[in-house]
This record gives C-alpha cells, sequence and structure tokens, in this order.
C-alpha cells in the first residue's frame, strides 16, 4: 500500500532510522508500535540481505523507475485490512508494517491462509510489493503487476520446482490482485 506523508502524524506507529534511533509519533501503544518496528527492522535488514531480496532490488533498478530513498522501517496503525505501507513524500520515506492491536506475523498468516500461500512466502510477496512502491510505483495495479513479472522472471530462472512453484504461485498471486485493483480504481 503506498501512504502519503501527509498521515505521518496523524496515526500512531514508531520508526526505526539508518542509525538504529527508534522515534515514536503519536503512539496510544509506545511498547507494541517500538517492539513491531524493531521487528520490521530485522525482517527488512535480513530480506534486503538474502539472495531473494538482492535479485528484487536488481530487477526493479533495472525497470528505470526513481526510487525513494528508505529512511526506516517501522510499524503504524494503516487500518483494519494493512498489511504493510510505505509512507512517503516521494522523495523520501519509511516502510511500515501494520500494528493496531494485531502483530504483522498475524497479519501475514492470514493473508497466507486467504491466498493458499505459505507464510514465509507470504512474507516475501508482502516485502516486495512494498519494495516495488519504494522503486517508484505508485498504483496498486502498476505495483501488483511489476512484481508478477518479476516472479515469473524468477520462476523462469528457477532449476528447482520448489522454488519454480512457489515463484508461479506468487507471480497468480499478484496477477489476481493486479485485477482486483483494476476494478477498485
Amino acid at each position: 500500500m503506498n501512504t502519503e506523508t501527509s498521515q505521518l502524524y496523524k496515526m500512531g506507529m514508531a520508526v526505526v532510522d539508518k542509525n538504529k534511533n527508534v522515534n515514536l509519533y503519536s503512539s496510544d501503544q509506545p511498547h507494541q508500535h517500538i517492539d513491531q518496528a524493531k521487528q520490521m527492522e530485522s525482517i527488512m535488514e535480513n530480506y534486503l540481505a538474502s539472495d531473494e531480496g538482492k535479485s528484487l532490488v536488481q530487477y526493479l533498478g533495472s525497470r528505470s523507475k526513481k526510487p525513494i530513498e528508505i529512511k526506516g522501517y517501522g510499524a503504524g496503525d494503516l487500518g483494519e485490512n494493512v498489511v504493510a505501507a510505505v509512507l512517503h513524500d516521494g522523495i523520501e520515506g519509511v516502510i511500515l508494517s501494520n500494528y493496531n492491536g494485531k502483530d504483522f506475523t498475524t497479519r501475514i498468516d492470514e493473508m497466507a491462509d486467504k491466498y493458499d500461500l505459505s507464510s514465509d512466502d507470504t512474507m516475501e510477496y508482502v516485502l516486495a510489493h512494498e519494495l516495488a512502491h519504494a522503486a517508484g510505483y505508485k498504483s496498486e495495479a502498476e505495483t501488483e503487476n511489476v512484481i508478477k513479472e518479476y516472479f515469473e522472471f524468477m520462476a523462469l530462472n528457477s532449476d528447482e520446482n520448489g522454488e519454480k512453484g512457489k515463484y508461479e504461485s506468487l507471480a497468480k498471486v499478484a496477477e489476481e490482485r493486479c485485477e482486483e485493483a483494476k476494478t477498485y480504481h
């Protein structure tokens, strides 16, 4: 989900910046937001250091969009049906997991059930989606489309049946969500 920074101070959230400082904004649940922000920072750093994360960043970089500068990772009150979002001003921003009484991993598990994916594959899907937003893809439809193309690319270049099947499943979910996004916008 792509969210404008005008909402930055209207919601409770915590952000871990590049210097590992935790910044808290309007939170009525400071301990939970801080814990979830630290978790999101760890999840994102691990993903970006992984082969999958590096591959995605390289793929998105080859697509010639103007990325925003990621200033941190955190958690915030993003609404009931949101798993994660990029909060930005067009130049810089943060990637947030959603916490408003339900933690990020619970939201991932619910999404996994909805799309019949494993929790790990769903986590990869959500992170790829948010990184595509950060790479300059603004609408949900164009974001879903680029990650569909990325997952199709990964499926074509996978030797292992498990990896190939995983990426085919992720591409199918992205295609479905792309069609849904076109319908709603």
